[in-house]
C-alpha cells in the first residue's frame, strides 16, 4: 500500500488538530472493590469495527462481549447495571450479549436492566436475561412483534422509463423482484413467513418468562403493545417504573455495594504524537513485537465485493485473501473464526474468499460464526470452514444466484438523448444499459448464471462434505432461521461468538486465557484520506457515499444501502449472491 509523505502528513495533520490513537492491548482496569459494573447498550452494535470515519465511534459486539467477559471473571463485580435501547435488526447478535450474560449469572450474581425505550429485540435481551427491569416514567416499551418491510419498485422504473432485465436460478432466488414485480412471489411469502414465525416464538418465549410461562398471555402482550411505561408496569412486563438513579440505588443495596463503575465500552485511547502519527502516514514504524500463540478473529461484515482494498468496511476479496494468506503462514496463529455478518455480494469475490478460507481450513481449524446473517454469498463463505455455529434466530442460506442488468433505453428516448453502439463481437454490447439484451445475449447469460449456481452447489458440497443432493434440498435460494439450517444440515450446531472461540481454542490446544486478534482492525477519516491519495479512491467514494445514506433522514429510514451494493455489483459483474429479497426486519 502506498504511503503518504510527511509533508502530505503535515497538511492533514493541520486539518484535523489533536488525534488519538485506538490501543486494543490496554483493556479496562482492574476493579479493586466490590462493585456493580455498568454497561451501555444504548444502540445496534456492529459486529467488526464500523468504517464510518465521519461517525462517533461505536462500541462492537466483540467490545461488549469482552466487558462482559472480564466482569465475569472478576470476583469484585458483584452484579451488572445494563442500560438498554433499541437494539433494531440484530436479531441473531443478540443471542451472544444473552449468552454472555447467562454465564454471568452461574454465579448468582444480580443483572438489572433500565431502559428508556426499546423495540422488539431489545426487550428480548431483556426479558431473557435480566432479573429486574425498569424504565423511565416517559419511556416507551415498543413491544409488539416482528415485522418485515419490502420494497417493490416496477411501477416506478417504468415510470422514469428503466427496464430491468433479470434471471434467477432457484426458485426462492427473487433478489430481483424488487425491480420487476409491484406484487410479492408465493415463494418469498412462504419464506418469509417462515423466518417471521420462528422470531415471533423467540420473542413470545422470552416474555413469557415475565407470564410465568402462560405463552397464550404472553402472544396477548404483544399484541397489546407498544406500551407507555404505566401500562408497561400494569402489564408485568417491567418491575419498576423511575429515573435512572433509582434504578441504579436497587442494584446496588441488591449487589451489596457502595459503588457503580461505569465501564468504558471502547478499547482505550491514547493521544497520538505528531512523531508517530508521521510514522503511522509514511509507512515508518517499530520492530513488532514478539506475540503470544492466539487465536486470530475475522469479521466478513457487510456487502461481498471483488477488489484489492476497502476502506467501506464491507468484505472485499483481495484483502480477505491476503488474511487468510498471512494467518495460514503465521505459527503463532493455531486457528481462526471467521465472524460473518453478510448478504452476500459479488460471485467472483466469494468464490475467491472461499477457496482462500479452504486453503487454511486445510491446515489450521477454521470455525465460523453467523450473526444476524450468513446469506447467500455469506454463507458461500461459511461453508469453507470445518464447523459453522449459529442462533436460532440468524439468518443462513439462500443458496441461488440472480444476475442482470438495468435497461435505460426507455429513459434515453424520452429524454431526446440518442446513443449509438459500435461493436466488434456479437456480443460485445450485451452489458450496455442503452438496450435490452436480445436471444442469444439472454440464452449466454441464463448458461453464466446456471454455471455459477453449480459451483455454488459444489462449493457448499465439498465444504461441508454433503451429498449433492442434500445441498440441493436445501438450496433454491431459500433464506432460513439458524435452527431451520440446522435441521438441513448447514449448521453444525446452535451457538454465538463465545463458543466458536472456545471451539477454535480446544481444536487448536489452547487454553482459555490465550488472545484473541481481531481482522481487520478499525479505518478512521485518516485512512480514508490516505486511501484518497494513495490510489484508492474507489474505496474512499464508497464510504463517502454510504456515509452520506446513513446521514439523510428519509435514505436512512429505507433499505437503500444493499440497494446501492446490489446494483454496483451488476453493474460490474452482472451476476450477484445475495439474499432473494432486499428487506427491513424489525
Amino acid at each position: 500500500m502506498k504511503h503518504l509523505s510527511r509533508a502530505a502528513a503535515l497538511s492533514i495533520l493541520a486539518m484535523f488538530g489533536s488525534l488519538t490513537v485506538v490501543s486494543c492491548e490496554d483493556g479496562e482496569k482492574a476493579v479493586d472493590r466490590p462493585v456493580v459494573s455498568e454497561l451501555r447498550i444504548l444502540q445496534a452494535f456492529p459486529d467488526g469495527a464500523e468504517h464510518d470515519p465521519f461517525a462517533r465511534p461505536q462500541p462492537t459486539l466483540h467490545d461488549i462481549l469482552t466487558r462482559v467477559w472480564e466482569a465475569t471473571d472478576n470476583e469484585n463485580v458483584k452484579g451488572l447495571f445494563l442500560r438498554v435501547g433499541p437494539l433494531e435488526g440484530a436479531w441473531g447478535s443478540v443471542g451472544d450479549l444473552a449468552e454472555a450474560l447467562g454465564k454471568f449469572r452461574t454465579d448468582e450474581r444480580p443483572v438489572h436492566c433500565h431502559f428508556e425505550s426499546v423495540d422488539n429485540v431489545g426487550y428480548l435481551l431483556l426479558a431473557s436475561t435480566c432479573d429486574r427491569v425498569t424504565m423511565s416514567p416517559a419511556g416507551m416499551l415498543n413491544l409488539i412483534g416482528p415485522a418485515a418491510v419490502m420494497i417493490y419498485a416496477r411501477s416506478f422504473l417504468e415510470k422514469v422509463g428503466i427496464e430491468a432485465e433479470i434471471l434467477h436460478m432457484g426458485r426462492y432466488k427473487g433478489a430481483g423482484d424488487m425491480f420487476i414485480r409491484d406484487d410479492m412471489p408465493k415463494e418469498t411469502k412462504e419464506s418469509m413467513d417462515a423466518i417471521l414465525d420462528d422470531l415471533y416464538g423467540a420473542l413470545v418465549a422470552a416474555t413469557s418468562a415475565r407470564t410465568q410461562g402462560d405463552t397464550n398471555k404472553a402472544k396477548s402482550l404483544i399484541d397489546g403493545g407498544p406500551y407507555t411505561s404505566s401500562a408497561a408496569l400494569a402489564a408485568g412486563l417491567v418491575d419498576a417504573v423511575g429515573f435512572l438513579r433509582d434504578s441504579r440505588e436497587e442494584i446496588k443495596k441488591v449487589a451489596g455495594v457502595e459503588d457503580i463503575s461505569r465501564t468504558r465500552m471502547l478499547p482505550k485511547q491514547e493521544p497520538l504524537t505528531l512523531g508517530q502519527f508521521l510514522d503511522l502516514l509514511s509507512g515508518d514504524s517499530d520492530e513488532p513485537k514478539a506475540r503470544d500463540e492466539r487465536i486470530a478473529l475475522v469479521f466478513v461484515t457487510g456487502n461481498i465485493s471483488e477488489g484489492e482494498s476497502s476502506s467501506t468496511g464491507d468484505a472485499v476479496s483481495g484483502p480477505f485473501v491476503r488474511a487468510m494468506e498471512r494467518l495460514q503462514q503465521d505459527d503463532d496463529v493455531k486457528a481462526v473464526v471467521l465472524r460473518i455478518n453478510s448478504p452476500g455480494g459479488s460471485a467472483l469475490a466469494s468464490d475467491r474468499m472461499w477457496a482462500a478460507a479452504r486453503d487454511l481450513a486445510e491446515v489450521k481449524p477454521l470455525i465460523a460464526s453467523v450473526g444476524d446473517m450468513a446469506a447467500s454469498g455469506g454463507y458461500y463463505i461459511a461453508s469453507a470452514a470445518d464447523e459453522i455455529l449459529a442462533h436460532p434466530n440468524s439468518l443462513v442460506g439462500s443458496i441461488g444466484v440472480v444476475g442482470g442488468k438495468l435497461n435505460i433505453a426507455p429513459l434515453t428516448e424520452k429524454l431526446g438523448v440518442s446513443t449509438i453502439v459500435l461493436q466488434r463481437g456479437a456480443r460485445a454490447a450485451w452489458s450496455t444499459p442503452v438496450r435490452g439484451l436480445n436471444g442469444t445475449e439472454r440464452q449466454a447469460f441464463e448458461m453464466l448464471l446456471r454455471d455459477t449456481y453449480e459451483r455454488f452447489i459444489d462449493r457448499v458440497a465439498t465444504g461441508r462434505e454433503m451429498e449433492r443432493d442434500a445441498v440441493l434440498a436445501a438450496a433454491e435460494g431459500r433464506v432460513m432461521t439458524g435452527q431451520d439450517g440446522k435441521a438441513l444440515g448447514l449448521i453444525d450446531q446452535m451457538g454465538g461468538l463465545s463458543e466458536a472461540l472456545e471451539q477454535a481454542r480446544a481444536a487448536a490446544g489452547l487454553g482459555p486465557e490465550s488472545a484473541v486478534e481481531l481482522w481487520p482492525s478499525t479505518k478512521g477519516v485518516i485512512d480514508t484520506i490516505n486511501d484518497l491519495l494513495s490510489g484508492n479512491g474507489e474505496d474512499g467514494a464508497r464510504t463517502l457515499e454510504r456515509a452520506l445514506i446513513r446521514r439523510h433522514p428519509v435514505a436512512a429510514s429505507l433499505p437503500l444501502e444493499p440497494w446501492a451494493a446490489t446494483l454496483r455489483t451488476l453493474a460490474a459483474e452482472g451476476v450477484v449472491l445475495v439474499p432473494p429479497y432486499l428487506f427491513s426486519l424489525r
